[in-house]
């Protein structure tokens, strides 16, 4: 029988080079997702109210805030799940790992609807509904935002000294 060698639980862990900073990073990070979320029911909200009243304009609108509301509530659970779990001094490799798959996704799908929503409102802009273009280009820079915030806190994470 063979003996195993025992395992070394900080192996997996990636030491922290300020463990403040990287608090102070969370606690903004929730109440910067709180603040947009909130804000950004507006969009959702106000888009569901113009399409109740049959004006297509708001689809942009409805459908880009609630994709907007449910990618900030995404990333705001991701970054608070790759710290949980820790020392306060370290992270895990394998939630690092975790959360740049997740952030990978959100930024294919925050990706596929701005490519969806523009030649939705440049098809609209040519059967004679310039207000879809304007809406949608509205929507299209929050979650253009969103995408590029997303691939900063994926390339944050990589970047970890290993």
């Amino acid at each position: 029988m063979t003996e195993s060698k025992p395992v070394d639980v900080n192996a997996d862990r990636i030491p922290l080079p300020d463990p403040a900073a990287a608090r102070r990073g969370a606690r903004r990070t929730v109440l910067a997702g709180i603040v947009l979320v909130v804000l950004l029911t507006g969009f959702t909200a106000g888009g569901v109210a113009m399409l109740t009243a049959g004006e297509i304009p708001g689809l942009p609108f409805a459908v880009g805030g609630a994709l907007a509301q449910l990618s900030v509530i995404v990333v705001v659970v991701t970054v608070l799940r790759t710290r949980a779990g820790g020392d306060g001094v370290s992270i895990s490799r394998l939630r690092i790992a975790s959360a740049s798959r997740i952030l990978d996704v959100l930024r294919r799908v925050l990706l596929v609807a701005l490519v969806v929503l523009a030649a939705y409102a440049v098809v609209r802009f040519f059967l004679g509904d310039p207000w879809t273009l304007l809406t949608g280009a509205f929507v299209a820079l929050f979650l253009w935002l969103l995408y590029r915030g997303a691939g900063r806190i994926r390339q944050g994470l990589t970047d970890q000294p290993t």
